[in-house]
């Protein structure tokens, strides 16, 4: 099941999805037009093939390099929200990430999405006011080498988790804060 649960989930894939025990229940929801893939590297063949021929809208990490965040994040927006304003779900897979930035995870790929860039993308979903679900994934404590490898897992999904919720790295700020007038002395 590694690797496929979008698949269950992508009606254009109805028929070529096999029958798994227990999982009856599923019914697919999804089309490949609602989805974007950002930050891809180090696609197997059978993935490949599932997005060219779905034609689902994906970034490498190339063409992350290439065109810069801020510009795969406009391009992403446009397109997701080009037809209607519509709630927006969030799976951000840490291995996605440089390994240096999440080890403790099952994938890990150099050359993967930066603490900025990950941080960027969570801010600018954030900030359509659209964003209704988040999930994180592929943590794994267990494959940490050390406590410290871990933590350093644990502390980078925290913080894109928290910039999916507002907070900036500029900080936070009241809109209704004033500078305070000066006290007149005596």
């Amino acid at each position: 099941m590694h690797g496929q649960p979008v698949a269950f989930l992508l009606k254009e894939l109805k028929d070529q999805m096999p029958d798994v025990p227990g999982f009856s229940w599923i019914t697919p929801c999804l089309s490949a037009e609602d989805i974007v893939y950002i930050g891809l590297r180090d696609v197997d063949n059978a993935e490949h093939c599932i997005l060219k021929s779905l034609g689902i809208k994906y970034y490498s990490m190339t063409e992350i390099d290439q065109l810069g965040i801020g510009k795969v994040m406009e391009e992403t927006l446009c397109y997701l929200l080009a037809n209607k304003k519509r709630p927006i779900h969030l799976s951000f897979d840490v291995d996605g990430l440089d390994p240096s930035l999440a080890p403790a995870t099952g994938t890990p790929v150099p050359g993967g999405v930066t603490l900025r860039e990950g941080i960027y993308i969570a801010e600018e979903l954030y900030r359509t006011g659209l964003l209704s679900a988040v999930d994180i994934m592929e943590i794994n404590p267990c494959l940490g080498k050390t406590q410290e490898e871990v933590n350093t897992t644990v502390n980078t999904a925290v913080s894109i988790i928290l910039s999916c919720f507002g907070k900036a790295r500029e900080g936070s700020h009241s809109s209704s804060y004033r500078i305070p007038k000066p006290q007149k002395s005596i």
